[in-house]
C-alpha cells in the first residue's frame, strides 16, 4: 500500500474524530473522555499499521533492486563456474582434487605445535 494513502487515512480519520470530539462535547460532555480514549487507540492502531507497511514497502523495494542486480537467479554464474571447472580439469586435474581441511592447523599455537613436533 502506498505511504501517501496510509497518511491521507489516518489524517481523515484524525479530523473526523477531532470533529466528533467537539459535537460530544456540546451535545454530552460527559462521554467526551470515552471517545477521546477510543480515537487515541484507534490512531495509534493505524499509525502502526502504517509503520509497518512503510517498512514492508521499503523491504520490497531492496528485494526489487536485489533481483535486478543477480538478474532474478544465479544461473549464469553458476554455468560460468561449471565451464571454468571443466577446463581446469583438461588442463590440470590435480587442482580439482579436495584436500582434508581437518589435518590442517586452525589457530597458531596448533601451528607451532606442528612445527615444533617436525
Amino acid at each position: 500500500m502506498n505511504k501517501q494513502v496510509i497518511f491521507i487515512i489516518i489524517a481523515i480519520l484524525a479530523g473526523i474524530g477531532l470533529v466528533g470530539v467537539f459535537a460530544l462535547q456540546l451535545i454530552r460532555p460527559d462521554a467526551t473522555a470515552t471517545l477521546i480514549n477510543f480515537l487515541f487507540q484507534l490512531l495509534m492502531l493505524l499509525g502502526g499499521f502504517g509503520g509497518l507497511a512503510a517498512m514492508q514497502a521499503q523491504q520490497n523495494k531492496e528485494i526489487e533492486t536485489i533481483k535486478t542486480n543477480t538478474n532474478g537467479t544465479l544461473s549464469r554464474k553458476d554455468e560460468e563456474i561449471a565451464a571454468l571447472r571443466a577446463t581446469l580439469a583438461e588442463h590440470a586435474p590435480q587442482a580439482l582434487v579436495e584436500t582434508d581441511t581437518a589435518a590442517i592447523p586452525i589457530t597458531r599455537a596448533q601451528l607451532r605445535q606442528e612445527r615444533e613436533s617436525d
